[in-house]
């Protein structure tokens, strides 16, 4: 037995939990002469409890970043906690490959962990969410809307299989400042490593209900009475969705036909809709069918005008054709032909249904 427990203690490497710093959230800026580096640290000063601390370095490249940092410390940075890396927008729009990379490297950092986009620097919001005394803030700001709202699935080792990924680009969650707080107000597109234009939360949600088979997600829907001048809206949350593509055809201009099944929750609908009625259901439904492959084929064009492609339609005209090539694809995208179909049904209305 003591030979065997002697053996047991050698199995690996062990850390005294009050002996290292943990990075929880990282954070890069683009300066004149190089990059500043930010970083939330927690400090266990005992068992059950952590004291956030906030350190601030400059650098001529992301490469020798962390060991600046390290200098400032009195214990050595250990990266098993983080999280969250959030660029600020002018980083961002330089480049994120050498980040990218850097950090997909690293074993000790878990392929979950999320990156970001911020309309500001980086050390500005990262010093709002130090306050908040919770290091995880941001990425489960990130995972709460994930599971429960517009944003799509997301995480570096998607993002890292988008950015080298044959005919397709990669997105971020962005973030913003509203009143001294903290909100996901969208997503940045990136071309390459770029980041080149942002979308709201509507389009959000057409682009995950174009990505994904979704279980969540919501939107407002205008509709029109018979007896009202103008658009009144209702809330729609999507309860489940299949989204289906076909390749009509792969020469160029390309041309892809996309199918949405959607079953869908209303509420808060305005007061002369009756839920009980049939009719009005039917007219509900027809709302919600048109107005989400209106603007499902308005949010393709923004992209084709914007030279992105989120939703991979290169790499699906790819799988279907012997003869494609990134370059050929890239010239004739913006002529790509995309019909966008929705068949909705309500299931639940929010009125006890």
């Amino acid at each position: 037995m003591l030979i065997l427990s002697s053996l047991l203690t050698a199995c690996g490497d062990t850390n005294i939990v009050n002996s290292i710093k943990f990075v929880q959230t990282i954070g890069y800026d683009a300066v004149e002469n190089g990059v500043t580096s930010s970083a939330i640290i927690a400090n266990y000063e005992e068992q059950g409890k952590s004291k956030l601390e906030f350190y601030v370095t400059e650098s001529k490249s992301i490469y020798d970043s962390m060991p600046k940092l390290n200098m400032k410390l009195d214990f050595p940075i250990e990266y098993g906690q983080l999280r969250m890396a959030l660029f600020g927008e002018r980083f961002a729009r330089k480049g994120i490959k050498t980040a990218i990379e850097s950090l997909i490297r690293d074993p000790k950092i878990s392929s979950r962990a999320h990156l970001g986009v911020a309309d500001t620097e980086a050390l500005k919001m990262l010093n709002i969410a130090e306050n908040r005394n919770d290091p995880y803030f941001m990425s489960d700001m990130i995972e709460q809307n994930i599971r429960y709202g517009n944003l799509p699935r997301i995480n570096l080792h998607l993002t890292f299989f988008d950015f080298y990924g044959s005919g397709r680009d990669f997105f971020l969650p962005h973030f913003t400042v509203e009143r001294d707080e903290i909100k996901l107000d969208g997503i940045a597109l990136f071309k390459e490593d770029k980041f080149k234009t942002k979308i709201g939360i509507k389009d959000s949600f057409l682009m995950k209900l174009l990505m994904e088979d979704s279980s969540n997600g919501s939107i407002m829907i205008p509709v029109k009475g018979s007896d009202h001048a103008g658009d009144e809206y209702f809330l729609m949350n999507s309860i489940h969705s299949k989204t289906t593509y076909k390749v009509v055809r792969t020469g160029s201009p390309a041309s892809i036909d996309i199918r949405v099944k959607l079953d869908a929750q209303v509420k808060d609908v305005p007061q002369w809709i009756d839920l009980t009625s049939a009719d009005q259901l039917a007219l509900l439904e027809k709302c919600i069918e048109t107005y989400c492959q209106n603007e499902s084929r308005k949010f393709i064009a923004l992209l084709q005008s914007n030279d992105v492609d989120p939703l991979g339609l290169g790499d699906l005209i790819r799988s279907r054709s012997k003869e494609w090539s990134p370059q050929e694809f890239q010239k004739h995208y913006k002529e790509l032909s995309a019909t966008v179909s929705v068949t909705a049904r309500i299931i639940r209305t929010g009125a006890g249904g």
